[in-house]
């Protein structure tokens, strides 16, 4: 069981990955899911940019079957880029279908960078302004309009929308400490955010 801040379903999880991912429910387990993530690579703020990879870390830790103490006391298994390639910077994850279990961590990141921002602003400006719970209904109706919206998400149940909602208003809560910081580097230097599959094997540097 995952030590995500709300329930997410893999079979919402898996209906995610369809929506982005072209044939993924075709993919066999020897296929590799990347996750690429594009920022500017110009006037980089150290600590804005380390608020950003730790609610990274923090999101794919939560996301594993093993509870997130264990992985952050762990040695080895973190969350990694394998490379980056030039120009805005594109940071790749990949992780084997195989080893993904019914819900790919790299699912979940991707769906927290995607629509956070959605939530950021609101959560980070007006925390200790407006009742909690208002707070929290005002930012999941956002979400969920933000996903309708985009192309990607815009077919799914509205059950399942609402889920998404839930589980990145959530993660935003649970992250507000860091949220001033990753605002910021969000909105100077995130590009964007995409998934897809390749076949093991093939070039990917």
């Amino acid at each position: 069981m995952s030590s995500l801040p709300a329930r997410i379903s893999s079979n919402v999880v898996r209906s995610v990955a369809a929506a982005i991912i072209p044939k993924f429910d075709e993919a066999d387990s020897e296929s590799v899911l990347v996750l690429s993530i594009r920022i500017e690579n110009e006037d980089l703020v150290a600590r804005d940019f380390a608020a950003f990879m730790e609610l990274i870390d923090h999101v794919y830790g939560r996301a594993l079957s093993a509870p997130f103490g264990s992985y952050a006391r762990r040695e080895h298994g973190h969350f990694a880029f394998t490379h980056a390639r030039p120009g805005s910077w594109e940071l790749i994850a990949e992780q084997a279908l195989g080893l993904a279990g019914k819900s790919p961590p790299l699912v979940i990141v991707w769906l927290v960078l995607k629509y956070l921002p959605s939530a950021i602003l609101s959560l980070s400006q007006s925390y200790n302004e407006i009742e909690q719970g208002r707070l929290a209904r005002a930012n999941r109706k956002k979400i969920r309009e933000e996903i309708e919206r985009t192309d990607e998400l815009a077919q799914l149940p509205a059950k399942q929308r609402a889920e998404v909602a839930r589980l990145v208003n959530a993660v935003a809560e649970q992250e507000v400490a860091l949220l001033p910081r990753v605002k910021r580097f969000m909105r100077t230097n995130f590009l964007s955010v995409s998934a897809y599959i390749r076949s093991r094997g093939s070039d990917e540097s």
